[in-house]
Formats: structure tokens, sequence, C-alpha cells
């Protein structure tokens, strides 16, 4: 059997075709260099120009709640700053609720990155989804450019008004003495407030049942008729039945006390064992949004909430505003992103 074997070709036969690749590589990379350099300026231009023009259509301003909410409310405060600023444009506000807010934000991630929507972010938005979501589809920290923090929603905790329980102390001790028996209710599971009650419980060796609810105003009729122990909520949401006395605010998850519900002792936020939880919401673009147009937006928001019915809006609702800039912002819920996963690792969570 004989074996083929190919010729053996000198240095002198490949060192044409060699030359040629070499010197159409080199012609690539000059015209490349030049389209580079004539381009870039131009591209420049485009940039300036398109920063300059904005806003050039409506602005969209996405809550990925339901109508009527404290997101919505805020949302619509937000877009009524922002068509007061630029009244050449229309400002809308649309609500895409549902699906852990996932609907929502995609919804504003599917516009270009040019400042024209804009989206109301809470904790779950930005933070939370990501460690508890199996297929959650996109990254708080990644896909979002924050324009700012634009308020914090203070938690309390409430009991009935007319119950057995008269203060924090109370209720702490009936934990103790009835282990597992006495239940506290949180809207939703996973969010801030559950995974508040659930480091609380776990820090101080209490055993006490956490009940979720769809949202609070269930939850704080059956705090009402008897059904449950206590609840956590935004103080917003039921501040009106704190003020009819129908429930009794024991404690309220922040440093400073609430002056209208002196008897809301505040809790340390410095303090691992304390109950502490700190909500947010904030004003978010896509990134890649030109970063002058991220600084146009929060400068409207700036002048904005020092307005009076933004002022007066914030404290019917106990709100606490923040307006960190843009730069802040995003530092300060990246590390809320790595807050909340120590948070949910701890609590033995399952992805949804």
């Amino acid at each position: 059997m004989r074996f083929y074997t190919p010729p053996i070709r000198t240095q002198l036969e490949y060192e044409p075709h060699t030359q040629e690749t070499r010197m159409h590589h080199i012609r690539r990379q000059v015209l490349g260099l030049v389209l580079t350099t004539c381009l870039t300026p131009m591209l420049g231009l485009n940039a300036a120009h398109a920063e300059a023009e904005w806003p050039s259509r409506p602005i969209r301003v996405v809550v990925p709640y339901p109508a009527g909410g404290t997101a919505d409310i805020m949302g619509r405060l937000v877009a009524n700053k922002l068509g007061k600023a630029f009244p050449k444009v229309s400002v809308v506000v649309e609500n895409v609720s549902g699906g852990a807010t996932v609907p929502g934000t995609m919804a504003a991630l599917r516009d270009p990155a040019d400042g024209h929507t804009l989206l109301m972010a809470s904790d779950n938005t930005l933070n939370i989804n990501r460690w508890l979501l199996k297929d959650v589809r996109y990254d708080g920290d990644r896909d979002f450019s924050p324009v700012t923090v634009l308020v914090t929603y203070p938690h309390w905790l409430i009991v009935n008004g007319h119950g057995p329980y008269k203060s924090f102390d109370d209720l702490v001790k009936a934990i103790r003495a009835k282990p597992g028996k006495v239940s506290i209710s949180v809207n939703t599971v996973g969010g801030a407030a559950y995974l508040a009650l659930d480091n609380w419980r776990r820090e101080n060796g209490l055993n006490f049942e956490i009940v979720p609810y769809r949202g609070s105003p269930p939850a704080v009729a059956d705090l009402i008729g008897g059904h449950i122990d206590a609840h956590l909520d935004v103080v917003g949401s039921s501040m009106a039945h704190a003020r009819s006395g129908r429930v009794l605010p024991v404690t309220v998850l922040q440093n400073t006390p609430l002056k209208e519900f002196p008897q809301a002792i505040p809790q340390n936020d410095s303090n691992p064992k304390s109950l502490n939880a700190r909500v947010n919401l904030s004003v978010v673009v896509r990134s890649g949004t030109p970063a002058a147009i991220v600084d146009k937006l929060y400068a409207v928001l700036k002048v904005g909430v020092k307005e009076e019915d933004f002022i007066k809006t914030v404290d019917m609702m106990g709100l606490g505003t923040v307006m960190y800039e843009p730069k802040k912002a995003k530092a300060f819920l990246q590390q809320e992103t790595q807050r909340y996963r120590v948070l949910i690792e701890k609590s033995g969570l399952e992805k949804q």
C-alpha cells in the first residue's frame, strides 16, 4: 500500500500569498482608522444634538402597580413636574400592573434608552426579584440607570385598636409566652416587610407565624376582625384606620418617631436585632440613556419635591423624601441589591 505525501513547498512559494494577505490587512486597518477618525465627531454631534433636543416626543411614566396606590400617586406627581417643566410635550402615566412588577418593567425596557420612558421602581423591581424569581428576564443594576431614589415607604406594626395588645412590648411578650400561636401578616411573600419580619424572628429567637396576604386591605380587615394578631404595613396604607382608632400602631420601623403617633416606638436601624425595613421608590430610566438627560430629569424633580403639592402629598401619605443624585442613587441601590441577597438567602425562600 502506498501513502500519498503532499509536495513540500518552499518559503518562496508561500511568500507572494503572505505578502498579499499582509497588505490586505494593513489596508483594512488604515481604512478603519480613517472612518473612525471621520465618524467620531459626527457621532458626538448627533448625540449632543439629541440631548439638546430632548424631550422631542411624549414622555411616558410607567407604574408597574395598579392605579390608586402609593407608587401610582407618586408617579403622577413625577409626571406633573415633568409636564410643568416641559410644556411642549405631553407626559402620560401608564399602569402596567401584576406579575411581581415584571410586565411593567419589561414594558419600560422595550423603549429606547433616550429618556422618554421612566419607570417608578420599588425594591422588588430593582433589588429583590433577581434573587426571588426564576425567570426575571432583566437585571435591575445592569439594565436601569437611576435618576433618583425618590422617597422611602415607612412601615409600622399595627394591632387591633380594641385588642389585648397595647404596646410593642405586649406583643413581644405574647410571642414568647405562646410560641407559634401569634400571627403577623404581611402584604406579600418575599417582599421587604416579609424579609424584615423573618430576620427579626431569626435574630431574636422568636416563634410566630408570618401570614402573607394579597395587599393591605384584606389584611387590615382581618386584623380589625380579630383573625390575626398584628400586621406589618406601609404607614400610608393604614393611616386612616389608625386615625380612626380601629388599629393601633405599636412600633415604626425607622429611627425617627411619628409625631402623630407617639405610641409607635421607633426602631434602631443600627441594631441587627431590631425590626427594621427600609423600602424605596426610585425613578429610573433604561441604561444607556445619556448622562446629560438623566441630569436634566434629576434637576426637574429636585425642584419639584420642594413644591407645595409634593410636600403635602408626602406628608399625608407618611412618606420620606430622599432625592439622591444619580451617582449616589446608583451606588445605594447596588448596596440594597446585595443586602436583600443576604436576607433572602438566610430566609430559605426558594425561587418562585
